[in-house]
């Protein structure tokens, strides 16, 4: 009887080890109820069994009720005491198990088992993953959190640095364009002056010869 049950263990073991990268993952905070299930067939009234896994250790039994097709009703088993925090439910093709306000210690892999006459049928795997709650990210963030959120900071930076330096270039542009224009007209007087400087002499020397001439006339 030993060698068979031991047996049977082994089998529970290799059968979480085969199924378990098949399974699913289910993430919860400390403190939240949280129900896993499992799917099977029961065509026999039967015993239906929770087990969990860490660390690629043995599985240890958290709860069990035997099924009664005929009746559709389900009893605990008295050899695998009740948990106030592990709830299990049967019907005739599922088997939920509800833990309450979980914790860290809950994390682990869990799956369902039907015993059918000497032989054990185990349901593919759930793992279940306790993180503390600074190390999940909000999935419903405050609209505060979300405008503080340092991706959406850094784009607003990057916008309003963006937005001085298209100022100050604008600035400088006009400045550069201003100076060349009084550069320009500089060059422009400068270049007048030796013009108006040779009219007037021309002017002067046409008057002086204009008098001398008007004073020969009166002379002869």
């Amino acid at each position: 009887m030993s060698v068979m049950a031991l047996l049977l263990w082994f089998i529970g073991v290799l059968s979480v080890s085969l199924s378990s990268q098949a399974g699913l993952t289910v993430e919860a905070e400390p403190g939240d109820d949280v129900t896993l299930w499992c799917k099977h067939s029961l065509t026999l009234s039967s015993y239906l069994f929770w087990l969990k896994q860490t660390n690629n250790s043995a599985p240890d039994h958290i709860t069990c009720k035997y099924y009664s097709v005929s009746s559709s009703s389900s009893n605990s088993c008295f050899f695998i005491p009740e948990s106030e925090r592990s709830v299990m439910g049967v019907n005739s093709t599922f088997s939920s198990l509800t833990i309450t306000a979980v914790t860290p210690s809950d994390s682990g892999l869990y799956y369902c088992s039907t015993q059918k006459e000497q032989f054990m049928t185990f349901s593919t795997t759930t793992r279940l993953q306790i993180r503390e709650r600074s190390d999940i990210s909000s999935k419903n963030p405050d609209k505060s959190e979300e405008s503080c959120s340092p991706p959406k900071l850094f784009h607003l930076l990057t916008l309003m640095f963006g937005a001085v330096i298209a100022v100050l270039l604008s600035v400088l542009l006009i400045l550069i364009f201003t100076r060349q224009t009084d550069r320009k007209d500089q060059r422009d007087g400068s270049a007048e002056l030796p013009l108006l400087d040779q009219h007037l002499q021309w002017r002067n020397t046409t008057a002086v010869h204009y008098n001398q001439l008007l004073l020969n006339q009166k002379d002869n």
